[in-house]
Order: structure tokens, then C-alpha cells, then sequence
């Protein structure tokens, strides 16, 4: 670990993954987690955890604006995949160099499960993880909001046992409160902040006649007036 530990190798961490394919990555000491509910701090999977590397991937605006639910769910497919593959190859990179760390998967599988309000929880939530990194505030609908891109990245983490320096939390103000992601939600499932997750579900996916399953609704990613600074 002494090699890691070195002045600088923050910036070597994002470097890298930023060359594996991450948008955006921010880093959270340990100690911000402090709120986290039992069971979701990032010392309950990592007993030694010390920080949390949060990277992030751009969602095309072009897919949400269209009218293909097929496409949707493969970019859907794509972006988990992808973002599982650069935790893992900066888990790996880590590792070689002296350290440890725990990639949390970016989507499923999760063993958090409230059947009767159909709700789950992966190990960590990526989200608030992301706000503790430095790298965006929540909307009212409870997505991430970047400067960069919106609320159009999705998300992934890193615990390591790593003492990294964390990056300055984002103060300024991107959710204008214009409700515009409450007002279009189908299910009428967002109430200033959080998801009821049994009404989301009924909206947001759908199965084929030949049984696919795919993504059906993002109206409240798709109708926000935040798009950052591409997208436009």
C-alpha cells in the first residue's frame, strides 16, 4: 500500500479511469458516510474501507428522446456493463499497486429486497455515494444532477482500504424546483426527492409479446431542463 499512499496518486486514479471509459469520478473519505443506514456503509462490505471512488457514465439525450424501448434498454445494458468492467479494471489497478478494493456491481444483483413495497437496495447507493464524492447534488427525482452532463449519468463505486483525499462536495444549486419530473411522472411516483419504487415499477418496464423485458419509462430523466454542459 506505501506505493499508493504516495502524494498524488488521486489525481493517477482518475486518470485511469477516465481512460477505461468513466465520464466523471470523485472520491469520498470513509468518514462521510457517517449517515449511511446499517448494513449501507461502506465499512459494512469492506471492514478496513477508508474511501470510496464514485465513477459515472453519460446517458445519451438521443436515446431518451426517442421512441425505441428496445434501444433505451440496450444502452441501459450497455452502460451497467460497462461501468461493472471499469470498477473492475480500477479494482485491478489498485490491487497491483499495493491496495484493496471492492467493486459494488452498478445495477443487479442486490440482496436488499422489500417484497411488499417492492424496493431495493444495492450494498451501497451509488447516488448519495456521488454526492459525498463532490460529483453532483439529487433532484426531486432523486437522481444524481452533474453540472456536466445533467441528470444523465449512471453510477457506480469503489470501496478501497485506501486513505485517499476527498474531493470538495458540489455546493451549488443545478434542481431549480421546477417539479417538471413530478408533474410528468405516469405512475405518479415521485414526491420531492424520493421514489415510491411498487408505483415506478409498473411504468418502468414492460415485457414483450416473445417475453423481453425492456426499460419502458424515464419521463422525469427525460423532461429535465438540466443538461449540463452537452446534451443541449
Amino acid at each position: 500500500m506505501k506505493t499508493l499512499m504516495r502524494r498524488g496518486w488521486e489525481d493517477k486514479i482518475k486518470g485511469f479511469a477516465k481512460r477505461k471509459g468513466a465520464d466523471v469520478v470523485g472520491i469520498a473519505p470513509v468518514e462521510r458516510f457517517e449517515k449511511a443506514p446499517k448494513g449501507f456503509n461502506p465499512r459494512d462490505v469492506m471492514s478496513d474501507a477508508q474511501s470510496v471512488i464514485v465513477i459515472g457514465k453519460y446517458f445519451p439525450i438521443g436515446v431518451l428522446n426517442g421512441k425505441s424501448r428496445a434501444a433505451i434498454t440496450r444502452v441501459y445494458e450497455n452502460l451497467f456493463g460497462a461501468l461493472d468492467n471499469c470498477a473492475y479494471e480500477l479494482s485491478c489497478f489498485i490491487e497491483k499497486r499495493g491496495g484493496r478494493a471492492l467493486a459494488i456491481p452498478a445495477d443487479m444483483p442486490y440482496l436488499s429486497w422489500d417484497a411488499e413495497k417492492q424496493h431495493g437496495r444495492g450494498d451501497l447507493s451509488h447516488k448519495h455515494a456521488a454526492v459525498l464524492a463532490g460529483l453532483g447534488q439529487l433532484g426531486r427525482n432523486s437522481l444524481l444532477m452533474t453540472p456536466e452532463f445533467g441528470n444523465r449519468v449512471n453510477l457506480t463505486s469503489i470501496v478501497t482500504n485506501l486513505p485517499l483525499k476527498g474531493d470538495p462536495l458540489f455546493k451549488e444549486v443545478l434542481c431549480t424546483g421546477c417539479n417538471l419530473c413530478i408533474r410528468s411522472c405516469p405512475a405518479k411516483a415521485i414526491r420531492r426527492g424520493k421514489v415510491a419504487q411498487k408505483q415506478c415499477r409498473k411504468f418502468h418496464m414492460m415485457t414483450t409479446p416473445r417475453g423481453f423485458k425492456l426499460f419502458a419509462c424515464w419521463e422525469c430523466r427525460r423532461v429535465c431542463p438540466v443538461h449540463g454542459k452537452i446534451g443541449q
